[in-house]
């Protein structure tokens, strides 16, 4: 990713407010927010809110790098490598957190195996 430029930074800022807002926003409503009993509702829309803000961010970060590849199909590996035990930690353990974590030490193990 190329860390030059405004753009870049915007992005950060963006995703640094955005993810203070989620955290922060229930302990800034009081008991009685209709708003804090919508979100925290079972089966709400603002449910998927947390998954949907990683596969953004994902979205935003491996993106450019996959087409700024062009011919070098050696560097799609780790990431394609890194969805695919993200997919199966998913899938066997049912934490996210956990899942994320075992994709992110797959695509480090297969970056240094390519590299």
């Amino acid at each position: 990713m190329n860390a030059d430029g405004l753009g870049f930074w915007a992005a950060v800022a963006a995703m640094a407010v955005i993810t203070y807002l989620t955290r922060a926003l229930p302990f800034m409503l009081s008991e009685r927010s209709r708003l804090l009993r919508h979100l925290s509702r079972e089966g709400s829309a603002l449910a998927a809110l947390g998954p949907s803000l990683l596969a953004g961010i994902a979205a935003a970060v491996i993106v450019p790098d996959l087409l700024a590849v062009g011919e070098q199909a050696a560097i799609i590996g780790p990431y394609a490598g890194g969805l695919v035990v993200t997919a199966v930690a998913a899938r066997l353990v049912s934490n996210t957190g956990a899942a994320v974590l075992l994709g992110m030490a797959g695509y480090g193990v297969l970056l240094a195996l390519a590299g």
